[in-house]
């Protein structure tokens, strides 16, 4: 089984009705930023400390998204995080990150370690995007959820993605990084067209779909292509 990493914050007292409180290994944020929160049980004696407002105030945080508190006599509390992961960027003022059920998350995390695309023109109104809560735009959560099901059953195509758009017919377009090839989607049967997108790839290999400039998936059972100039 996967073996698990826990960080000591604070250490252990001459008293053992002093707690020593583990939190298990972050991915995404520092531990910091989460035991920040709890900082007013630091010397609390243990019997004291309500574990369920160990819980409620640690998922308060944007990024937590469970939390598990142990406790193994006589004095050691271990916390175990489950954080939220962003999948991708809304390309507004200031940047908003989204997991993949469409929760708001604060751009917190060094951004530089992550290969996040971006999602463009969609509704920039500051009150769509509660933190620590889903988005309150319907076409931004449907399109979250297309890039979720990418990262999850077409991940090759979600690392290549830089950019999903919704244009001026409202209509989905991904552009890709590599050669900033574009597909388009169209507003309807989505997944079916990402599906014969997969079978054309998998058709097309060795070759790769960014040989072309554009691919058009708007129309049933067949794939539009623009080979790019010589």
């Amino acid at each position: 089984s996967t073996s698990r990493i826990f960080i000591a914050f604070w250490w252990n007292n001459e008293k053992t009705n002093i707690p020593d409180i583990k939190f298990s290994e972050t991915k995404i944020l520092h531990s910091s930023n989460y035991i920040s929160l709890i900082e007013s049980i630091r010397n609390k004696e243990i019997d004291t400390i309500n574990f369920d407002w160990l819980v409620d105030t640690l998922e308060t945080h944007p990024y937590i998204e469970a939390v598990r508190v142990s406790r193994h006599y006589p004095s050691q509390i271990i916390i175990e995080i489950i954080e939220r992961e962003p999948i991708a960027i809304v390309n507004k003022r200031p940047l908003v990150l989204l997991d993949k059920h469409g929760i708001v998350l604060p751009n917190e995390p060094d951004l530089s370690s992550y290969n996040l695309p971006f999602m463009s023109n969609f509704n920039s109104d500051n009150l769509l995007y509660p933190p620590g809560q889903k988005t309150l735009s319907s076409k931004l959560e449907e399109c979250i959820s297309i890039v979720h099901r990418l990262k999850d059953k077409y991940k090759n195509l979600y690392d290549n993605l830089s950019e999903l758009k919704i244009t001026s017919d409202n209509e989905i377009e991904l552009i890709l990084y590599d050669q900033s090839t574009q597909i388009f989607l169209g507003n309807n049967l989505i997944d079916y067209r990402i599906k014969i997108l997969r079978e054309f790839e998998k058709e097309l290999n060795p070759k790769k779909i960014s040989e072309f400039s554009y691919l058009d998936m708007r129309y049933d059972n067949q794939v539009i292509t623009k080979s790019r100039k010589s």
